[in-house]
């Protein structure tokens, strides 16, 4: 049976599903609604993701997206500077500093442990972080790797490598959402409401 799917939509479908997350549907769906779009705004859309990938890089000193070669929180002479957050990607890091309750700095590993997917602890920014941590003399070292089990193994990873460095380790809290049903509740975030309860 006779292709008739033009070869420019299937090379913007083929280059989407290489992403993470993106499966066969979901680059279909994404390049059915930018061929859905008045052209202008099309044109400008694709505009302004080729402008952020021009300008956006990695800051120099803890790995967040920013346009500058420094990020304005590295600049920052008022945040804490003994204390980092440590985060699988620079979102995560945007997500904690939304909260406004995180006054240090941030490290961005630039994902996490996944043997499966070939990634192993030299294709982190690992190295960085301790020279960081030994550097900046830092006391405590956040660790916010996100609750999965490449999360934890992460973290685990981390924490074994920072325990004789004379620094705090934390982890951030799990457990049940605010709002959340027992019965909806899967066993590794339960398990981990158990582990972190809290006394009242």
């Amino acid at each position: 049976m006779k292709n008739i799917v033009p070869e420019s939509i299937t090379k913007v479908i083929q280059h989407l599903m290489s992403f993470p997350g993106y499966g066969e549907k979901a680059s279909k769906r994404f390049t059915l609604n930018l061929l859905k779009m008045p052209k202008g705004e099309a044109v400008d859309f694709i505009k302004e993701v080729a402008q952020m990938i021009e300008k956006v890089v990695p800051c120099k000193e803890c790995g967040l997206f920013t346009e500058e070669e420094i990020c304005p929180i590295c600049k920052d002479e008022g945040r804490d500077r003994k204390t980092i957050c440590v985060v699988e990607e620079s979102f995560d890091g945007f997500i904690i500093e939304q909260t406004g309750k995180f006054k240090g700095l941030y490290h961005v590993l630039g994902g996490r442990l996944s043997p499966l997917e070939g990634i192993t602890p030299k294709d982190l920014n690992i190295d960085k972080l301790l020279k960081r941590v030994e550097e900046l003399a830092v006391e405590e070292v956040l660790i916010a790797t996100n609750p999965t089990v490449e999360g934890e193994a992460t973290a685990n990873y981390i924490q074994n490598l920072l325990k004789n460095k004379n620094v705090s380790i934390t982890r951030l809290a799990y457990g049940l959402p605010f709002g959340a049903v027992l019965e909806n509740a899967d066993e590794f975030t339960l398990s981990k409401a158990i582990e972190f309860k809290i006394k009242i």
